[in-house]
């Protein structure tokens, strides 16, 4: 491969990250926070669920780029990763949130087209329901999660 293609190639991935950070910026959880059943008032918990679907929906662009680009997903997300994400996490918090994109990474595996339903309880572990409304939940997270995985990934261009 010659510069040019090496230069267009490189130019594209940036489009790609860029791409989904404009993704990543225009989500404002509002759907999530209703669907579990999160008060407004609850500014605490909103707050840490927002970081907490940043790196959930951070992981699932993965899955889709792992889909898309499975030769070159790992030059996009590092592109994502080195140079967009610190504009919008600085220091500790950067740190963090990285360390909980990979756990959702690993969490996922290769189950994000498939199965998305561990996830769903893992963020429901952060709230308290009883029995019967812990399954109700966590078929309206799995399939919100559905939704937004496919959303993510018919914007993956």
């Amino acid at each position: 491969m010659d510069k040019l293609d090496n230069d267009f190639l490189k130019e594209h991935y940036r489009d790609i990250a860029n791409n989904f950070m404009a993704l990543l910026s225009d989500f404002n959880y509002a759907d999530e926070m209703e669907l579990l059943n999160i008060s407004r008032l609850n500014l605490v918990l909103r707050k840490n669920l927002t970081v907490e679907f940043d790196t959930l929906y951070i992981a699932l662009w993965y899955n889709c780029l792992k889909t898309s680009f499975p030769e070159n997903y790992d030059e996009i997300f590092q592109e994502f990763m080195t140079k967009l994400l610190p504009q919008k996490y600085k220091e500790a918090k950067l740190h963090e949130v990285e360390t909980r994109v990979r756990l959702y990474i690993e969490l996922l595996g290769n189950t994000a087209g498939t199965d998305l339903t561990p996830i769903a309880h893992h963020l429901l572990s952060f709230l308290k329901f009883d029995e019967a409304s812990q399954r109700t939940y966590a078929m309206k997270i799995t399939l919100h999660l559905r939704k937004v995985y496919t959303y993510i990934f018919e914007r993956l261009i």
